[in-house]
């Protein structure tokens, strides 16, 4: 990709996307002010930072800010909020994030400057990775497309806030690349870090698979994929040595999200509760997040290359083993249903107009709500 491509498919719609997030937020917290001390159980581990950085550090960004600050043993930086927060909560949060965050902050920057610049370098990274991998498979314009796609995604704001979505997204397409590619070495230690990015980047192990036959990789290519178990391995015994048991992560991930169970249990919590527009185990919103992409799985299984059909069939029937709650963040890193997306709407471009007109005022809906502190993924 020529630096002029670069610039128009990948840089100007995310200067387009960005921009627009950052006007929406700094409007919304200018407007109506934050309402992050009226939700119970909103961390709140940073200073107050300039409106154009501050709108980006809520919720969850709150742990990795935390961490990046005080690495992983917290002292009662958790004390005193209604849910009963602990020093190992913080190992629900995967390290390799923070740890960069924390790195550019020793560059001079503040935390919160920090992570705003890991997660767009990152996303930047992502958009990149994304358009070589399906212009290789489907076309320029698809690659495109695709990149539209995934940049107009209503939930797209947490690929630029302090969340570790944009890291695991660049990183999982950096090995479905160097598996298309044959670079096994290369392969295993991006997979490495890939498992350090977030605890669901493991399924890109089995999807891999695929690839290593059919290209076929022999013992190397094997290998390579064990890059993901031992990232895995790596932090479970950072996690032993902090805290004495090696799977608190994972016991910590059930207690917010539940007890894991077939694809089916997230709508059986959804129905056993009233629902609320948007909330957490009962959001209608995410319900129609799900239903989506439960729809279009199955032109992706049927149009996608076999390793990216494995993929995405495992990154949605996972999440809705608990619960609803974030389903539309967490398929952020889904990247075969924005490549199928952006392959159907380059055939068609009415599709693409509809959709950036659908998704784009739902998303900045989101960002205002994120923005000011209230719940949005």
């Amino acid at each position: 990709m020529s630096a002029r491509d670069w610039l128009r498919r990948i840089l100007l719609p995310f200067l387009l996307t960005r921009s627009a997030l950052v006007l929406v937020g700094v409007m919304s917290l200018t407007l109506l002010g934050s309402a992050r001390e009226r939700m119970p159980g909103n961390l709140i581990a940073h200073s107050p930072a300039p409106a154009a950085l501050e709108i980006w550090a809520r919720w969850d960004a709150e742990w990795y800010l935390l961490i990046a600050r005080q690495g992983y043993r917290v002292g009662d930086q958790l004390s005193g909020y209604s849910t009963g927060y602990g020093p190992a909560d913080t190992t629900g949060f995967f390290p390799l994030y923070p740890a960069l965050v924390a790195l550019v902050g020793r560059c001079g920057w503040s935390l919160v400057a920090a992570g705003v610049l890991v997660s767009n370098v990152s996303l930047l990274a992502a958009l990149s990775l994304l358009f070589l991998l399906v212009r290789d498979e489907m076309g320029e314009d698809a690659a495109a497309a695709s990149v539209w796609a995934l940049l107009a995604f209503p939930l797209s704001l947490f690929l630029s806030a302090i969340y570790s979505e944009s890291t695991a997204l660049a990183l999982t397409l950096g090995c479905f690349l160097l598996a298309r590619r044959g670079r096994w070495g290369a392969l295993a230690l991006c997979g490495f870090f890939c498992a350090l990015s977030r605890p669901t980047a493991f399924l890109a192990a089995p999807a891999l698979a695929w690839d290593v036959h059919e290209r076929r990789g022999g013992w190397k290519g094997v290998a390579a994929l064990a890059g993901f178990p031992a990232g895995i391995a790596a932090f479970s015994l950072a996690c032993r040595h902090l805290f004495g048991d090696p799977w608190i992560w994972a016991e910590r991930q059930q207690r917010w999200r539940g007890t894991l169970s077939g694809p089916w249990q997230a709508f059986r919590r959804f129905l056993e509760s009233k629902p609320q527009l948007h909330g957490a185990h009962n959001s209608i919103l995410e319900l129609a997040f799900a239903l989506c992409f439960l729809a279009l799985l199955l032109p992706v299984l049927r149009h996608t290359p076999r390793s990216w059909a494995t993929f995405a069939l495992l990154a949605v029937l996972l999440p809705l083993g608990s619960t609803l709650w974030s389903f539309g963040r967490l398929e952020l890193v889904a990247f075969p249903f924005f490549a199928w997306a952006g392959w159907a709407m380059s055939r068609n471009p009415s599709r693409l107009a509809g959709y950036l007109a659908f998704a784009g005022p739902l998303g900045g809906l989101l960002m205002a709500f994120f923005a000011c502190g209230w719940w949005a993924g």
